[in-house]
């Protein structure tokens, strides 16, 4: 009886394991398809885009960065991906764990109701709220300035909930004890517990680079004049409709993404432990 529970067990993992590597082929392709490519001359391109490239053509990151979209070039793309990641990133971060914080230590009225908006808008859909927010920001005259990155101060969803259930775990005797050596409530949450929490706090400031980094709607809808690379690129995308020059664009697009592909490989561990944490501790 055991051995045919182990055969199923082990035929389950198998057919698992297919499935797993079928969706890792699939999303390894299009890379494959992007790295190859950039390194290829336009005639190897047309005439077989899947083929390793015979000989390397460098020459295309050293034309992606002098690519440029209405006279904003590659690299004052990245710069201004950079501002827009740090300043999001940011806000992010500091609203995600002094709100996490402040539910996690104090009591008082309506506690509850707010950790259950927090846990709640993972749930809830924001799409139906973007035309509203536009309106918004037009009669404000925030268009097209960085003030509407202000909505990156959103502290909820899993960030939240991760953050909070670090700050229930830690004892409140630290707190105590600073309290006593006359230590302030702010200067007790900047050196006893954000130190304390520092690598779930590193975690949510890496995801949430990551996005910003990412995020093509907000600096389309909001921000149009300033071309971020994931904006730039997607312009850059539909020129070479024009110019087929698709060799040198897809030298961009891996530039694009380099910066990413790094960060989360330096601090992949750090993503995966902190996050098992946060959800054992919850």
């Amino acid at each position: 009886m055991k051995v045919k529970k182990y055969q199923k067990r082990k035929t389950i993992f198998i057919v698992v394991l297919i499935i797993l590597l079928i969706y890792a082929v699939t999303m390894l392709a299009p890379m494959y398809y992007l790295v190859v490519n950039s390194l290829k001359k336009p005639f190897d391109f047309y005439e077989n885009p899947w083929n390793v490239p015979v000989q390397l053509c460098l020459e295309n990151y050293k034309t992606a960065f002098q690519m440029a979209v209405d006279g904003v070039s590659v690299l004052s793309m990245y710069l201004n991906s950079a501002i827009y990641t740090i300043i999001a990133m940011a806000l992010g971060c500091i609203s995600t764990t002094v709100t996490a914080y402040v539910l996690a230590r104090f009591d008082f009225r309506g506690k509850e109701l707010l950790v259950l908006v927090g846990i709640g808008a993972m749930l809830i859909p924001d799409f139906g709220s973007r035309a509203v927010i536009y309106k918004m920001y037009v009669d404000l005259n925030l268009i097209d300035t960085w003030f509407v990155l202000l909505q990156y101060a959103s502290p909820f969803g899993m960030m939240f909930l991760i953050t909070y259930s670090t700050f229930r775990t830690v004892s409140k005797t630290y707190a105590e004890a600073a309290k006593m050596d006359g230590a302030s409530e702010f200067r007790t949450f900047v050196q006893v517990m954000v130190p304390m929490a520092k690598g779930v706090i590193g975690m949510t400031a890496v995801i949430g680079a990551i996005n910003a980094w990412n995020e093509f709607y907000i600096p389309y809808m909001y921000l149009p004049s300033v071309k971020t690379l994931a904006l730039g690129i997607q312009e850059l995308s539909e020129a070479a409709q024009t110019y087929s020059n698709f060799t040198e664009l897809y030298a961009a697009m891996i530039v694009m993404v380099v910066p990413i592909v790094i960060l989360f490989v330096c601090m992949r561990d750090k993503i995966i432990d902190n996050a098992v944490a946060g959800g054992l501790k919850g």
